[in-house]
């Protein structure tokens, strides 16, 4: 890490303990005191671990290819994601995404810090997955932003907040097949040509379910250039 990024660190981390020194925070997660995120909490966490697929990172029956990504190999190298999409860690996202509570990227950035290093990848960029005018009008925010420009920091990585745009609005995903959101985002996101070209990035997001949107967003940094896409969100949501 660099002065730089350890004094970008440094500022944004103090910057947040002197707010909730004046305003005192709540855990995202169970509403406790003092605290943006309690032991307690942390305990509760379900980790996503192996056996998982080795490229999109769903819970699998090994540690090897997945049938889908041997059928239909993504446009991403590796996919993988910190906790498991629920509980005090939904609670959390949606209070992240809702309710604009935007220290919890500072929190949550250091658990996708962690993730990455369990990785050993090598990235020369973090790039958040951009959300469309109207949701961005409405919200006033990214949450893949907060999330990926503290990790960026903790990672002594480049940031590059505008190497990717999303060039449509598209429904939300929640609720359509994996069909039906490959359909969705096809051809919705342009890279930046000029900001990608000849790097490894760092994809990141909040929550994954099937991965198209990272899928997606993927193919127009691999049209752009980009050589390598790793893939890193908060949390992943699993069917049962």
């Amino acid at each position: 890490m660099t002065f730089s990024s350890q004094f970008a660190n440094w500022c944004i981390h103090y910057l947040w303990l002197g707010v909730d020194w004046l305003f005192p925070p709540q855990c995202a997660g169970c509403g406790a005191e003092y605290t943006r995120w309690c032991g307690d909490c942390r305990r509760k966490v379900q980790m996503v671990i192996s056996p998982i697929c080795q490229v999109c990172g769903r819970p699998y029956t090994v540690d090897a290819v997945c049938e889908r990504c041997l059928a239909h190999p993504p446009k991403f190298d590796e996919l993988r994601s910190w906790a498991v999409f629920g509980g005090v860690v939904r609670k959390a996202i949606h209070r992240l995404k809702y309710q604009r509570d935007l220290a919890l990227g500072e929190v949550f950035a250091r658990s996708l810090a962690y993730c990455y290093h369990q990785q050993g990848w090598q990235v020369d960029a973090v790039i958040p997955v951009p959300l469309g005018l109207d949701r961005m009008a409405e919200r006033g925010y990214n949450q893949a932003s907060i999330l990926a420009r503290p990790l960026a920091f903790y990672l002594g990585i480049q940031f590059l907040p505008k190497a990717l745009a999303r060039m449509r609005e598209t429904r939300t995903q929640v609720g359509l097949t994996i069909r039906q959101r490959q359909d969705n985002v096809r051809d919705a996101f342009l890279a930046q040509q000029s900001l990608v070209t000849g790097k490894r990035v760092l994809l990141v997001d909040d929550v994954t379910t099937t991965g198209s949107t990272l899928d997606a967003c993927a193919g127009a940094l691999r049209m752009s250039g980009a050589t390598h896409v790793y893939c890193l969100t908060l949390a992943r949501a699993i069917s049962s």
